[in-house]
């Protein structure tokens, strides 16, 4: 009876690991093309006009805002610096930049959008108010936005962009959100995705609110957002018109080492002060066959990271490739299991059920910035 059992356990065991190895097996990054980009400064794409073929980036300088227009093949069309007084100047943040839909470029701060023409000419800047301004340095993320009740005068967009530590300063996050819209015309401010309702809320301790950044994108075409956070285990689809949540998805992480105690502490989660290196959500993609793709970063072991630290005083493993992995999801469920990236970091969505990968060359240092397009395929 007993050889029974476990042998019925052992044909389990099995059947789910082929089960999980099918499900990987049905999908893999295909490379469609590389392009480089000539700048001895880092170029950080942000946003991608099929129209026009274009690239949207900004140039990692010591200060400034340098905003790059790159064509398809990643030569540089237009080039620069919007930091001062002057129109079209500004020396707060750059929280979002993004192409409008319009043949505009926008630049969100934060207390301003302001438009220039593909010639990065300032076109014009409206400028607004809210409760709980934010300051983003050091990236950008392309605008989230749709029109109220389709009128072009009445925009509405994010007033904050993911990766924000929204709640350094904040007691408890019961009553928070992780998503904050803004009416230009109206002026008004309304909220999405409570984190009350969140299922992983009733296991955080406040210890970890600066943790839990948002994390969101959009698909343009049908006005939904798919939203999650730092440290979350679900993705919520919402219709921005309405407010109203179209599905759940539940994220099954291969290794969230974030998740293996509760409650979720700062004494739960490992670190390297002032760094952690705990496991969490990076990035959301929605690509444009209808995939949903999450990007996440694994725990790094306290020596690992030690002996790295030593021989680079710069990094951390959030921009380490080796611990980065990605799930794929429909609108309503998972549909893989961890699975690894080509060696970069994952940028922006792309056409054509791709996505744009900025590659990283780790035994040398190029002169020249190398991205590669890649297609989510069925094997």
């Amino acid at each position: 009876m007993a050889s029974r059992i476990f042998s019925l356990t052992a044909l389990i065991i099995l059947i789910s690991i082929c089960d999980l190895q099918k499900v990987n097996a049905q999908y893999k990054f295909e490379k469609a093309r590389e392009f480089q980009v000539k700048s001895l400064n880092s170029v950080e794409i942000v946003d991608y006009d099929p129209a026009t073929q274009q690239f949207l980036a900004y140039e990692k300088v010591s200060s400034g805002f340098v905003v790059v227009l790159l064509d398809d093949k990643g030569r540089i069309l237009q080039k620069k610096d919007l930091n001062g007084q002057g129109p079209g100047q500004f020396s707060s943040a750059m929280n979002f930049l993004g192409f409008s839909d319009t043949e505009d470029i926008w630049v969100i701060t934060p207390n301003q959008v302001i438009s220039y023409d593909r010639k990065l000419n300032f076109k014009e800047s409206k400028k607004f108010v809210i409760d709980n301004p934010f300051f983003v340095f050091g990236g950008s993320k392309a605008p989230v936005f749709y029109y109220k009740e389709g009128q072009k005068d009445n925009l509405v967009f994010t007033t904050y962009p993911s990766g924000t530590a929204r709640f350094m300063s904040a007691k408890g996050l019961e009553k928070h959100h992780l998503v904050e819209m803004h009416e230009l015309k109206s002026k008004k401010t309304f909220y999405l995705a409570p984190i009350a309702h969140r299922p992983i809320f009733k296991h955080f301790d406040n210890t970890i609110n600066s943790m839990y950044k948002p994390i969101f994108t959009q698909d343009k075409k049908s006005n939904q957002l798919y939203v999650t956070a730092a440290l979350d285990n679900e993705i919520t689809v919402i219709d921005l018109p309405s407010g109203k949540t179209i599905s759940n998805i539940k994220i099954n992480h291969g290794d969230f080492g974030s998740f293996k105690k509760f409650p979720i502490s700062d004494k739960t989660l490992p670190s390297y002060p002032p760094y952690t290196l705990a496991s969490v959500n990076l990035n959301v993609l929605h690509l444009d066959g209808g995939i949903v793709l999450l990007d996440y970063v694994g725990e790094i072991p306290y020596g690992t990271f030690e002996k790295k630290k030593k021989e680079d005083t710069q990094y951390h493993h959030f921009q380490d490739p080796d611990y980065h992995r990605v799930i794929l999801f429909d609108e309503r469920k998972q549909l893989s299991n961890d699975m690894e990236i080509p060696y970069g970091q994952i940028k922006i969505a792309m056409p054509n059920n791709s996505i744009l990968i900025k590659l990283l060359n780790p035994d040398e240092e190029e002169d020249f910035i190398r991205y590669g397009v890649y297609k989510v395929v069925k094997n």
